[in-house]
């Protein structure tokens, strides 16, 4: 399974790529910002992409909805990563299609069986 991890905090894109190869998993790409990880979308076949909520150029939330509007990668497997635990920003998460969502600070555990669900999906 290969995945995308888009992050504006290098440390935390770090600890992500760590989890994903420790899994058994690909990181295709691990980006800063939302540009980057709309072009790398476009680029390769993503299995998951792990995306931050608040990001220079789009934010994780305005990448799900652009995946979700595009042909090509509407059934894109969506993962959002925020610190910002209020119901608002989960409904938010929802609403714009994301499939599932993780709060900072988080257990590792919960990326790997999160991963884990997409893997068997795949």
């Amino acid at each position: 399974m290969k995945v995308l991890i888009a992050d504006d905090d290098a440390d935390l894109r770090d600890l992500v790529s760590i989890a994903v190869e420790k899994a058994g998993y690909e990181v295709a790409a691990a980006v800063g910002d939302g540009l980057s990880a709309w072009e790398a979308l476009k680029a390769d076949e993503i299995d998951l992409a792990v995306l931050d909520i608040s990001m220079p150029g789009l934010t994780g939330l305005e990448l799900v909805e652009r995946i979700r509007a595009d042909d090509e990668l509407r059934e894109q497997h969506v993962l959002i990563i925020t610190a910002n635990a209020q119901p608002s920003t989960a409904e938010a998460v929802h609403l714009a299609g994301a499939n599932g969502l993780i709060t900072k600070p988080f257990q590792v555990r919960e990326l790997v069986d999160f991963m884990r669900g997409v893997a068997d999906r795949v």
